[in-house]
């Protein structure tokens, strides 16, 4: 009788169990709808953006005070405008949907936030965390979690930059990626001064524009996928910047006398930049281990 009571009390419980109702989920209406907002974010579509939350939705960001939807998509605005590049690293996300206690629709996600300022090119990594609660299908309530202190310390770094400075940085940009990435000479036509001039390794390889074109034209065909990655720059000073890069490229082409090999190329160097006071880049100082240039497309010394 006793194994009967045991067995029929086991029998209840498992049957509870399975009539409880399910209250986590990886993947949900909810969960899909926080991923095409977060999406909508990184494109900058601040009107899909605001259309996955409700009118009088409640937004805290490191905060017990909240703001509307009005203030935060203008926030948002102001902080992606001053990125070249921003987003979150999605391969190491994780999101899930529960339903708590109170029988509230809250969706959680985790991930890395990474964004590029655009004055500055300090790429910053920032662990994120969203809470967020659902009614009907929409956003009622957010809270952001973050620490906000070194992206803080860049903003004001970029505040305190002098519009020269800025102009400067703008310049850099366009150089490698006008210039040096798409290959379009006409991008020159604003960046240099008259009395610019380049030295490689300490030996001068081009006084203007016209020479300067003559002097990266063979890194050009002997590397049609030449690309020249900004890895870190410097304070200006005086004027002066110290830029370090990374050069790639496919071997593809007749380059240093030497026949296509198709070997893949990659070496990293730094420059020091000169501007005059318009802003316009006067000097280059160009450092980096042409011999290994010369060995990774397979050229021998004699």
């Amino acid at each position: 009788m006793k194994k009967l009571l045991l067995l029929g009390l086991v029998l209840s419980l498992f049957f509870s169990c399975q009539n409880k109702p399910q209250r986590y989920f990886a993947e949900s209406a909810e969960t899909a709808t926080l991923k095409a907002g977060i999406a909508a974010y990184e494109s900058g579509d601040w009107d899909t953006w605001r259309s996955y939350f409700i009118d009088t939705a409640k937004i805290y960001v490191n905060s017990i005070k909240p703001v509307g939807l009005d203030e935060r998509a203008k926030d948002l605005a102001g902080m992606t405008s001053a990125m070249s590049s921003y987003g979150f690293n999605h391969d190491k996300e994780y999101i899930e949907m529960v339903i708590d206690k109170e029988d509230e629709t809250w969706v959680y996600y985790w991930a890395t936030h990474i964004g590029t300022f655009a004055a500055t090119n300090k790429e910053l990594s920032m662990p994120v965390h969203l809470a967020v609660q659902f009614v009907d299908g929409k956003i009622a309530e957010e809270h952001v979690y973050f620490d906000a202190t070194t992206m803080n310390t860049e903003f004001a770094a970029v505040a305190a930059m002098t519009d020269n400075d800025k102009t400067i940085m703008e310049s850099i940009n366009t150089f490698i990626d006008e210039f040096l990435n798409k290959k379009d000479s006409n991008s020159l036509n604003n960046l240099l001064a008259e009395d610019y001039s380049r030295y490689i390794n300490d030996e001068k390889v081009a006084s203007g524009a016209e020479e300067l074109r003559t002097s990266i034209d063979p890194f050009f065909k002997g590397f049609s996928d030449f690309n020249i990655e900004l890895l870190h720059t410097s304070t200006i000073v005086n004027n002066a910047i110290f830029v370090h890069w990374k050069m790639t490229g496919t071997h593809d082409g007749t380059f240093a006398e030497t026949e296509a090999t198709g070997n893949k190329v990659s070496v990293n160097g730094l420059s020091r930049l000169q501007y005059n006071d318009e802003a316009k880049l006067v000097m280059e100082h160009i450092y980096f281990d042409q011999l290994s240039v010369m060995t990774q497309i397979g050229k021998t010394l004699n």
